[in-house]
């Protein structure tokens, strides 16, 4: 055997599988950049999935992109962002995940999970007493007045109520100012002494208008994530929380010390100056769009209003609503109604929802504002 002649061989011997193995290569799954969906490499066509359409230009219209009603969210894998653990962490979506089309199908899985709720497919939430909220937590309560922009939706309220007079809003000893302070030490899930976490929520109370508004909103777990905060958490997130920490539930229990007998009369949610990117975002979206408002420029009370549950019935027959008011019931900042219309089923009863979105201008901010309106139907 001539061994010079040996590499020449085993080189022309090794040609055919380097072929081989670059064509297998070039046909596995590769992650694109259109919001992670993960795809054959040799298919070139776009995708034919409508979640995935984005919004590039204001003149691409809204409605034109809606994603057909029952079909399957593929175009981001936020199913499990969704989950009843994480819905209320907003925090944690990456900055630019949501688009107006993965929205559109966060709501209707929303929407899709309060119609069960309705139909008693979910447990009712736990009732937190005094002695949940002390394990961890403190309270201020003073008189407060609202700020000038929200008079106008306050006499709009009063002509949605038929125990309130028309067209007034409420007087300043009828708001009610409650800070809540995560700020003490408090018995965990496991049954450990924990440190505060700081977190804060401030809420205005408007027992005679049925409205329970959102001033100040940093959850315990948010805290956690704190970019502040030193070092990050490395246990288990639900051990560092208190029991009672959810937003939704908050917003039960802020209510319920204030409208004791009646508190299926809380009607209306109102969210000022909303902070949140992916929120911000499809407000700006739906506001270019519709009425050609630019970010960062006032479009004051009444804006504009969508609904969901009222009329504009889905593929299926089931009323669904407008695009515009689904895709907003698919932001972070309808986690806590979501889940409190889910778990205070049995005592809200059925609801429909009307969205409003406003923006403000108050020196040196513009202020982007939703009243959620929860209609008994």
């Amino acid at each position: 055997m001539d061994t010079r002649r040996f590499p020449t061989r085993a080189i022309a011997a090794l040609i055919p599988l380097v072929l081989s193995a670059l064509l297998l290569f070039n046909h596995l799954p590769v992650l694109q950049p259109d919001g992670g969906r993960i795809t054959d490499s040799s298919d070139r066509s776009p995708p034919v999935d409508p979640k995935s359409a984005r919004i590039t230009t204001i003149e691409t219209s809204l409605r034109s992109i809606v994603p057909p009603s029952g079909s399957q969210d593929n175009a981001l894998n936020l199913t499990s962002l969704y989950t009843h653990s994480l819905l209320e962490q907003p925090h944690l979506l990456p900055r630019d995940v949501l688009d107006y089309g993965v929205a559109i199908c966060n709501g209707r899985r929303n929407w899709k999970m309060i119609t069960d709720a309705f139909a008693g497919l979910y447990n009712p939430g736990r009732d937190f007493t005094f002695a949940d909220f002390e394990n961890g937590w403190t309270s201020e309560e003073d008189n407060q007045f609202l700020e000038n922009h929200w008079q106008a939706p306050l006499r709009y309220i009063s002509t949605q109520l038929n125990d309130v007079p028309d067209n007034t809003a409420p007087a300043p000893d009828d708001v009610y100012r409650l800070q809540l302070k995560q700020d003490k030490q408090f018995v965990n899930d496991q049954g450990q002494q924990t440190p505060a976490t700081d977190g804060n929520y401030v809420f205005l109370v408007m027992p005679t208008h049925a409205t329970l508004y959102a001033e100040y909103l940093y959850s315990p777990r948010a805290k956690l994530f704190d970019p502040w905060r030193t070092p990050p958490p490395t246990a288990s997130i639900q051990h560092l929380v208190p029991p009672f920490h959810r937003l939704s539930d908050a917003n039960w229990f802020v209510w319920t010390q204030f409208e004791v007998n009646n508190p299926e009369r809380l009607r209306f949610i109102a969210q000022d100056s909303i902070t949140n990117h992916n929120t911000r975002r499809i407000i700006d979206l739906i506001l270019q769009a519709h009425e050609g408002v630019r970010p960062d420029t006032a479009f004051p009370w009444p804006g504009v209003s969508f609904q969901v549950g009222l009329e504009n019935k889905g593929k299926n027959g089931e009323l669904e609503g407008d695009p515009e008011g689904l895709a907003l019931l698919g932001t972070p900042n309808s986690a806590n109604i979501v889940w409190m219309l889910i778990e205070r089923a049995r005592v809200l009863g059925r609801r429909a929802l009307r969205v409003h979105i406003f923006v403000e201008w108050d020196d040196p901010l513009f202020k982007r504002c939703i009243l959620w309106d929860m209609v008994p139907s």
